[in-house]
């Protein structure tokens, strides 16, 4: 078996069903089924959850968030689990434990990294540019913030609060999701410390480290850029305050 093409291969079919499942347009459902409107054409002209409470209302708006939530944490746990556990080639999975990831004891297996961390990368581009909606979606915060909850109990914390505590002091939704995925990125390069990695996610699940880290930048990236004209509506003064908190 040719260890390079498995490598490639795997990666490829990660990426198109983060891909995938981040394309399911929840907002643009929601919308559609309870109120026949398609957000994408109202408002800020985003299928977030965001702009969903600014349109239906706040419940509503949640729906959207924890159902965005959800679309990231399905294929990123079940791809962890299949190549984790499911024997494939040599009665063995195609890639080891998380354990055996931090310790180096990965000999015999064709993928020696956590590849299924390419989930996230995939469903941050399908939220945005959903295949199922025209390319038009949202701008990467809640995919942002259920990888970080989701993959991590430390860094997900922080993340949220740091999302929170803006919320309260400044009432602007863009800027909070900007500082909290700041804080998501900086926190994530801490599960690269030996002896701490372990203890800051969820048990020996999924994989701390470098490649988490990098796919947690790549998401605090995509979400500034997709916030731009937010930033530019901030520094202007007329970007949109929450009165509900």
């Amino acid at each position: 078996m040719n260890q390079v093409l498995v490598n490639i291969t795997c990666a490829i079919i990660c990426l198109i069903i983060g891909y995938l499942f981040g394309s399911i347009p929840v907002g643009v459902l929601v919308g559609k089924i309870f109120f026949r409107q398609d957000p994408r054409e109202l408002g800020s002209k985003n299928s977030g959850g965001t702009n969903a409470s600014r349109l239906w209302g706040f419940k509503y708006g949640i729906i959207v968030y924890i159902l965005d939530f959800l679309k990231l944490a399905v294929p990123l746990w079940g791809s962890w689990a299949i190549l984790t556990y499911v024997k494939m080639f040599d009665d063995l999975p195609l890639l080891p434990t998380t354990e055996m990831i931090l310790n180096n004891n990965v000999a015999g297996y064709l993928i020696t990294w956590p590849v299924y961390w390419l989930v996230v990368v995939g469903c941050i581009l399908g939220h945005c540019y959903p295949l199922f909606a025209s390319f038009k979606g949202g701008k990467a915060a809640s995919v942002t913030f259920s990888s970080a909850v989701f993959s991590s109990w430390f860094v997900g914390i922080f993340g949220v609060a740091a999302f929170f505590i803006t919320l309260k002091i400044k009432k602007y939704i863009s800027l909070s999701s900007i500082i909290g995925s700041i804080v998501v990125m900086i926190c994530s390069w801490l599960t690269c410390i030996p002896t701490f990695n372990e203890f800051c996610m969820y048990g020996l699940t999924l994989c701390p480290g470098y490649v988490f880290a990098s796919v947690m930048t790549f998401a605090m990236l995509i979400l500034i850029f997709r916030h731009r004209s937010n930033i530019v509506r901030i520094k202007n003064g007329n970007e949109r305050k929450i009165s509900w908190m």
